[in-house]
């Protein structure tokens, strides 16, 4: 990702674009090919599978069903929409064990607590001790174990924004809609509209990367709260230098949805203040704080100690470390850190670092923001996949939409002298 945002990597592979254009083409069937295969294959073979080695593949569908439904965010924050229409303060009426029980009820869909049973389990309790501590708490689910993170833990737009498409089914007579279906729908909406934007063939390199985003499509799948914050974070930062106010209202939106946001806001904000006047920067920076103050203003006032305690809850540290960057030195057993204190110093030195070089090398580095916004992640005692995948499409949008007579300086050099460049003349014997 960080390659693809410097300026210079066009000019350093400018000699190999058509071995790349070649091997981009020839990766894109391949795994097209595949995909479709495997899906035709489960699709019209599943009757011949099941009969073949039916306990084989009811482990395949169990797989499947437990990774594809509600994780425990998801669920909380589905409940949390119901509390909501029904009069409750959502983050005093959450119970993740009623929740799960509802959408997906695995032991493996919690987030586990370092307390109760789990406290001597390090460096993640086993699935044995999971499957018994749930086994154990669904007799009693109203009594909310300590050996489970149950707070609602999201800003209030995780489950305002789903709360119109429950009202407009309630009132048309149909089901209450999957949460997953409504996070399509923002996804949807928001590439749609990025792929308009993008000019002539270009649209067609942008819509390749998104036809072969596994991780786009099985976060929707999962359910993951990612999934939702992220087409605002698209719209917010693909309209920066188009329409500031609007970009702001999906900024304002985007943080008022997800605490990973606002690792995005500050190089946001250099973006702002670098690409419109100074007076626009102060307005868009009122618009994303009203959105949302707008959207958490309410809760924090029925109970401000308790809205933190939720916000700030998973920087706890009885949560166990988990995710993909330099926590799995701890994860793997290499290293013995018990507290997150050290990734949490790490974390907020990388982002400050990043947020001060950014600032004085903006002109160079323009599409670098969201790169070195999950930067800090990657040091980060939860670091999860789901922090990082969407990035490389906010990148790519961003240049892809971006006219050039708007790019930076030393961009539009290279590109210059790439369109200008012409192969030596042969010389005739």
């Amino acid at each position: 990702m960080f390659m693809i945002g410097i300026p210079g990597t066009e000019r350093w592979l400018a000699k190999k674009r058509g071995l790349m254009k070649t091997s981009a083409r020839s990766i894109f069937f391949v795994f097209m090919i595949v995909g479709i295969t495997e899906m035709v294959g489960l699709v019209g073979f599943h009757t011949y599978l099941a009969e073949a080695n039916p306990s084989g593949f009811s482990k395949i569908w169990t797989a499947f069903d437990r990774g594809f439904g509600y994780n425990d965010a998801t669920a909380l924050t589905h409940q949390a929409a119901d509390n909501l229409l029904a009069g409750k303060n959502p983050y005093a009426n959450s119970n993740v064990v009623t929740a799960l029980l509802r959408f997906n009820p695995y032991s493996d869909r919690v987030t586990p607590l370092k307390e109760g049973k789990f406290a001597n389990s390090f460096p993640y309790p086993t699935s044995a001790q999971l499957e018994q501590v749930w086994e154990d708490v669904i007799k009693n689910p109203q009594q909310i174990p300590v050996e489970y993170a149950s707070n609602l833990s999201y800003p209030s737009g995780s489950f305002l924004l789903p709360i119109p498409f429950m009202l407009a089914a309630k009132a048309a007579g149909l089901p209450e809609p999957d949460f997953r279906i409504i996070f399509t729908i923002f996804v949807l909406t928001a590439l749609i509209y990025v792929t308009f934007l993008i000019p002539g063939k270009k649209r067609f390199l942008f819509l390749g990367l998104l036809l072969i985003s596994f991780d786009l499509w099985n976060s929707i799948a999962d359910g993951e709260t990612g999934s939702l914050v992220f087409p605002f974070l698209l719209l917010a930062f693909v309209l920066v230098k188009r329409k500031a106010w609007l970009s702001g209202i999906f900024m304002g939106i985007a943080v008022a949805t997800k605490q990973t946001a606002l690792f995005f806001l500050p190089f946001y904000l250099i973006m702002v203040f670098n690409t419109s006047s100074f007076k626009k920067f102060g307005v868009t920076a009122l618009i994303v704080a009203g959105v949302f103050s707008a959207m958490n203003l309410p809760f924090m006032v029925l109970d401000i100690k308790l809205w933190f305690a939720s916000i700030f809850n998973p920087m706890s540290g009885d949560i166990y470390p988990l995710g993909v960057g330099v926590v799995t030195l701890v994860t793997g057993g290499l290293l013995n850190i018990q507290s997150p204190f050290i990734f949490d110093v790490m974390e907020f030195t990388v982002l400050g670092l990043g947020v001060c070089w950014y600032f004085f090398y903006y002109r160079r580095y323009p599409y670098l923001g969201p790169v070195l916004a999950v930067f800090p992640l990657f040091f980060a005692w939860r670091s999860l996949w789901p922090y990082f995948f969407y990035t490389v499409i906010i990148l790519l949008a961003m240049y892809l939409t971006t006219p050039d007579s708007l790019k930076g300086e030393s961009e539009n050099n290279i590109s210059a002298v790439l369109r200008t460049h012409k192969a030596p003349p042969v010389t005739q014997p």
